[in-house]
């Protein structure tokens, strides 16, 4: 694996007339993806000075290949698969964007330019990237990612799975989200190559014969579309021996549905905020799982933890704050770096905000959010205890709790014959109203999911306000 940006960028590797890209059926070489780049680069040079670069592309090659070409301009890559608002171009607020075509024919043109450039050390030098957060707090922040943070995401021995010759990942995440470093850029690293999955919504239904077809030895999905996978159609996965698992919380339930449907994968739980590149802790999961929570685990190699006693919360809870070369350089807004993580000392620091406690193993478990509590009818409820009260009961295989303007409610997901079970019913309300009876409860099958993988809570909302079930609240 490469340990150094310039071989990334520049290596030999990128003449190979090997296969490093594969997408809608189309293979490409990585000299295919280089001339592309190039073209890009070529773009950025004649159309800047720029510091900032948005490289807009349908397809995921272009998204890629753009961030190649814009790195090798001396660029910050922002890559925007059409999905981006005015609000988060505000926060970057570009020099140039660009829109890239991949196929039928390759081409680069630029597709905007700013009315007034900003001074090109509004940015720091090293940051080359950026995250865009889910929004779980409001709205999503623009994360300056540096060289750095991806080389050391690059070289993490404990992200390394065991596979005969060059690694071939599957690819599941949007250009816009922190797994796509995992996806792509780290198995670029290695020599391996990528295979993108179509979307689950599209044709889950291809991804059999693509893992098969190509050798498929590494996937990462986020919890939700995870669950979904294992309850609806478990063949999908069956060939892919290392599921990776992140994003949002991973459940007992899952895991043991995915065992009970015969997968005998490997797999591994991340944790890890997009304010810290991609993840910063790993469990990997035992044949055999009888703790009622999947844990976080312990700190991915480079990654360093403080557990801090919280202001209020449960008495055996602490804070988890990451440190380290993971952490990412700060918030930018308006087009510049406005707030950096770093501790008193001026190390790299970032304080999550989640709660964890530890097991009798060592291992890290998520116990709930600083900021988890919502009042209902004037008490204090805490979502989190909730959430793994309801999700310990039998045929449940997760609980979420919204609260938007005056609904407060629990959507829980189990399987088709407990929709239809009073009796089942009546037990998990009994658990929801012993927190406070003015929370609603809806049961679903399965829990509807945005572009990236998480679940969709607006759409979620919609469907609860248009029933009866509104009314209890």
């Amino acid at each position: 694996m490469t340990d150094t940006w310039p071989e990334l960028l520049h290596g030999r590797q990128w003449s190979s007339p090997a296969t490093v890209w594969v997408e809608d059926g189309t293979e490409y070489s990585w000299a295919d993806v280089s001339r592309l780049a190039a073209a890009v680069e070529g773009c950025v040079r004649a159309h800047g000075p720029a510091r900032v670069v948005v490289v807009r592309a349908r397809h995921k090659l272009g998204c890629f290949a753009g961030q190649l070409g814009a790195w090798r301009a001396g660029c910050v890559a922002v890559a925007d698969d059409h999905t981006l608002t005015e609000r988060e171009f505000d926060r970057i607020r570009p020099d140039l964007t660009l829109t890239v075509s991949a196929t039928p024919h390759p081409s680069v043109e630029p597709a905007a330019r700013p009315a007034r450039r900003l001074p090109p050390d509004r940015v720091p030098e090293d940051v080359v990237a950026v995250n865009l957060t889910s929004g779980s707090t409001g709205s999503r922040k623009a994360v300056a990612v540096t060289r750095d943070n991806l080389l050391a995401l690059f070289l993490c021995r404990d992200l390394d799975v065991p596979v005969p010759g060059p690694l071939t990942a599957g690819s599941f995440a949007t250009p816009t989200y922190d797994g796509w470093w995992f996806d792509t850029w780290r198995t670029v690293a290695a020599g391996g190559r990528v295979v993108c999955l179509p979307h689950v919504n599209d044709d889950v239904f291809a991804w059999p014969g693509l893992a098969r077809a190509y050798g498929i030895g590494r996937l990462l999905l986020p919890a939700a579309v995870l669950a979904t996978v294992v309850e609806v159609l478990p063949e999908a996965v069956a060939d892919v021996p290392w599921l990776f698992s992140g994003g949002e919380q991973f459940r007992a339930a899952t895991y043991r549905q995915a065992r009970r449907a015969g997968l005998a994968n490997h797999f591994v739980n991340l944790y890890g905020p997009t304010e810290a590149t991609f993840a910063t802790h790993h469990y990997r999961l035992p044949a055999d799982l009888c703790a009622p929570a999947v844990p976080i685990g312990r700190p991915l190699a480079g990654c360093r933890q403080l557990l801090r006693t919280p202001d209020g919360g449960p008495p055996d809870a602490r804070e988890l704050v990451v440190t380290g070369p993971f952490v990412c350089r700060g918030y930018l807004d308006r087009g510049a770096l406005t707030h950096r993580f770093r501790d008193a000392a001026g190390q790299p620091s970032y304080r999550t905000g989640d709660l964890v406690h530890t097991d009798g193993d060592g291992n890290l478990v998520f116990a709930g959010r600083l900021d988890g509590e919502v009042k209902v009818n004037g008490m204090r409820v805490d979502t989190a205890a909730l959430e793994q009260r309801v999700t310990a009961l039998p045929r449940v295989q997760d609980c979420r709790v919204v609260q938007h303007e005056r609904h407060t409610v629990a959507f829980v997901r189990t399987d088709p014959a407990t929709l239809r079970d009073a009796a089942a019913r009546s037990r998990i309300e009994t658990v929801v109203q012993d927190f406070s009876p003015a929370i609603g409860v809806r049961l679903v099958d399965r829990y509807p999911v945005k572009a990236g993988g998480k679940v969709d809570v607006p759409t979620l909302m919609d469907h609860y306000r248009t029933t009866d079930k509104a009314e209890e609240t």
